[in-house]
C-alpha cells in the first residue's frame, strides 16, 4: 500500500486495502493540482468522490447541470466521479486545486441526501477545519501509523459531517416524527431484505393505508413505496459491495423473481447496471 507521488501535480496516490474498500470511507490520491487548461473526464473514468477547494487562481467546474464559478474562499466541491466533468480555468490563468479522491460503501446514499449531483457546492464557515483534516489525511498517508486506516476513515466521515451540517441536514431529531412512521421506519431498518408491501407496513404502523400514506408526506418521507424502493435499493448497493456474492445471489437475497428483474430494478433507480456499479467500486 506504499502511496507514490506524481510530482508534476504533487498527487499522492493510495492502494486501500480489502478491508478499507469494503467497510471504510477510503482514499484514492490526495494532493494538489495545477491547471493551465481544460481538464476532462468522463464517466467513470475513476471511481469515487472528488472533494476539493480552490487554493489559487480561479476557472469553472462544468457538468451536465452546467457551470460553476470556482475560486478560492470558503466554498468546498464534492463531484461524484461517476458524472461527466471538465475543470476550467480562466482564460489567461491557472487554476490550483487541493483536496482528496475518496470512496467508500455507502458514497451513494450520500450523494442521494445532500442532493450533491444538483448542488456540489458547499461553504463552511469554518474553514480552518478543513484545512486541518486535509493536512491530517496527509500525515496518515505519509506516515501509515498502525490503523492509519480507520484514522482516515474518521477524519473523512468528520468532514462530510460538517457538510450535512452546512445544509441543515442534520436539524430533525428522529423523536419528532409520528409513532405510525417511526414503527414503520424501525420494521423495514430490522429487516431490510424484504419485499415490504404498503399495505402490511400500515398494520406494522397501526393506522390504515391512506393515514399512513398522509402521515408520511406530511413528515417529509415522500411516499410509503419510495421509501420502500430505496431502503431496497440501498441494501443492493450493500450487498453488491461485497464481492463473495454474485449478482443472482443478491437478487436471491432481495427476494426478485429473477436476476433479471432485480437488474432493471437497480438500473431504473440508480442509473447503471449492478456490473457496472461494481466496477465503480473498484479501484
Amino acid at each position: 500500500m506504499s502511496p507514490s507521488d506524481q510530482s508534476a501535480d504533487h498527487l499522492i496516490f493510495v492502494e486501500p486495502s480489502p478491508i478499507a474498500r469494503r467497510l471504510l470511507w477510503h482514499l484514492f490520491s490526495i494532493g494538489s493540482r495545477r491547471l493551465t487548461g481544460p481538464d476532462k473526464h468522463e464517466s467513470f473514468e475513476k471511481p469515487g468522490a472528488h472533494l476539493f477547494w480552490v487554493q489559487s487562481g480561479e476557472g469553472e467546474l462544468e457538468n451536465e447541470r452546467g457551470r460553476m464559478h470556482l475560486r478560492s474562499g470558503k466554498k468546498i466541491w464534492l463531484v461524484d466521479m461517476v458524472k461527466p466533468r471538465t475543470y476550467l480555468p480562466a482564460p489567461n490563468r491557472h487554476l490550483t486545486i487541493v483536496g482528496f479522491r475518496f470512496g467508500g460503501p455507502a458514497l451513494e446514499f450520500w450523494h442521494e441526501e445532500i442532493r450533491g449531483n444538483e448542488n456540489p457546492e458547499f461553504v463552511l464557515e469554518d474553514f480552518g477545519f478543513v484545512r486541518q483534516m486535509q493536512a491530517e489525511l496527509l500525515r496518515l498517508v505519509r506516515r501509515q501509523p498502525i490503523g492509519w486506516e480507520w484514522q482516515v476513515h474518521v477524519v473523512i466521515t468528520n468532514l462530510l459531517g460538517k457538510l450535512l451540517m452546512s445544509r441543515n441536514l442534520l436539524v430533525s431529531p428522529h423523536s419528532e416524527l409520528p409513532a405510525p412512521v417511526v414503527r414503520v421506519l424501525n420494521a423495514i431498518a430490522a429487516n431490510p431484505l424484504r419485499d415490504w408491501k404498503a399495505k402490511e407496513l400500515a398494520v406494522v404502523g397501526k393506522v390504515s393505508y391512506s393515514g399512513l400514506r398522509a402521515l408520511f408526506n406530511k413528515s417529509g418521507q415522500g411516499t410509503v413505496h419510495e421509501h420502500i424502493q430505496r431502503a431496497r435499493l440501498d441494501q443492493a448497493r450493500l450487498l453488491l459491495a461485497d464481492k463473495r456474492l454474485s449478482v443472482k445471489d443478491v437478487a436471491t437475497q432481495l427476494n426478485f423473481s429473477s436476476e433479471f428483474y432485480f437488474s432493471q430494478f437497480f438500473r431504473h433507480r440508480a442509473g447503471m447496471s449492478p456490473t457496472q456499479f461494481r466496477q465503480h467500486l473498484k479501484g
